[in-house]
């Protein structure tokens, strides 16, 4: 990157087609692919149905109306509105694949063959790997979180389990997806031919999750939530919560910290012992925290080398010291915005706010 105002991306054209009737979670996994290609400077064009994205009605919603997962997924980009159901819109949109660098788009698409049959490398995000039957199978991020086995993994063993909280299970798939991208119009851009790329947030929440199988491989039990008898826990402290959380090689450092002598016991010498123990282990470790507030913890402990982990509230992670320090919320109108999680050469991608509706 010579000139310092020169984006990695920018000489790239996506088309990233959004289908009225395909899944949410799926209109999300490429929404967020596009989102990171287009605040690195590719020229991102969103192509929606008549009426618009959908994801555009989506809660939650900001004060003037507009929902907040809209913005937040689609800064950056160009939309374009296109009747895909006729033929002037397929037209349009095969001239579109013809000068693009490659197509983001879900399965089920009535445009599947369209795109592949484009110049433009195909980036398919879908539910499930071709080998299984997806017609048959309910496609929500629910279902797949569950097939995935992370529903087995958050909440209290003895209730029922819960969600990953905000849309985890599509980002990650998103991520992946443009991860597929970036290989493509590298090739592209070294002269070869890009291979198709294809998504499956049902695989993609396989590998999130991969000690499911490989406890279950090892053991025969795949690991789930073990609440109280957990090795890592969160407590109580002055001003809230705090995980506790330390390496083997930090448990030492993580004794000395607390500094009862009940610690030195033999039975806590190994990670094996500790959980073994683990209902003793937090009876002594829990009144440490009780009289401190999470800074002090975690300045205490960061000193000691020691990764205790303040928890924060949505509200305080805006005025966060790492954040503000990486400057990471980029003010767009009137809401502050989170940017890629990256720098370049010691400067961040500041996104640009998502497109209106054209009319």
């Amino acid at each position: 990157m010579s000139p310092s105002d020169t984006l990695p991306l920018q000489r790239f054209t996506i088309v990233e087609v959004n289908d009225r009737d395909v899944p949410l979670c799926l209109r999300l996994a490429t929404s967020l692919a596009g989102k990171i290609a287009a605040d690195l400077g590719a020229t991102v064009l969103k192509v929606e149905p008549p009426g618009g994205d959908p994801m555009r009605r989506a809660p939650p919603h900001l004060p003037q109306g507009e929902s907040a997962l809209f913005q937040f997924l689609n800064t950056s980009k160009r939309s374009l509105v296109l009747d895909l159901a006729g033929d002037s819109g397929r037209a349009a949109l095969a001239k579109l694949l013809d000068t693009a660098d490659a197509a983001l788009f879900e399965e089920p698409a009535s445009i599947a063959a369209l795109v592949r049959a484009g110049k433009a490398t195909p980036i398919e995000i879908a539910a499930f790997p071709v080998e299984l039957d997806a017609a048959a199978r309910p496609v929500s991020e629910f279902t797949l979180l569950a097939l995935g086995g992370l529903l087995h993994m958050v909440g209290e063993p003895d209730r029922k389990p819960l969600r990953l909280g905000g849309h985890q299970a599509s980002y990650a798939a998103g991520l992946t997806a443009f991860t597929g991208l970036a290989a493509a119009l590298a090739a592209r851009a070294a002269g070869h031919t890009a291979p198709s790329v294809r998504v499956s947030l049902a695989e993609v929440l396989q590998w999130v999750n991969w000690k499911a199988a490989s406890g279950a491989e090892a053991s025969g039990t795949s690991p789930g939530r073990e609440g109280r008898s957990s090795e890592f826990q969160i407590v109580p402290c002055k001003d809230g919560h705090v995980a506790v959380v330390y390496t083997v090689t930090q448990w030492p450092a993580t004794r000395a910290l607390i500094g009862d002598p009940r610690l030195m016991d033999t039975k806590f010498n190994t990670r094996a012992g500790r959980r073994q123990n683990v209902a003793e282990l937090y009876a002594i470790l829990t009144p440490w925290f009780a009289g401190k507030t999470r800074t002090e913890i975690q300045t205490t402990a960061q000193a000691k080398g020691v990764p205790f982990g303040p928890i924060f509230s949505p509200s305080e992670l805006l005025d966060t010291e790492q954040y503000v320090a990486r400057g990471f919320l980029a003010k767009l109108g009137d809401y502050r915005m989170p940017q890629l999680p990256v720098q370049w050469n010691g400067r961040s991608f500041a996104p640009k706010p998502a497109p209106e509706l054209p009319a």
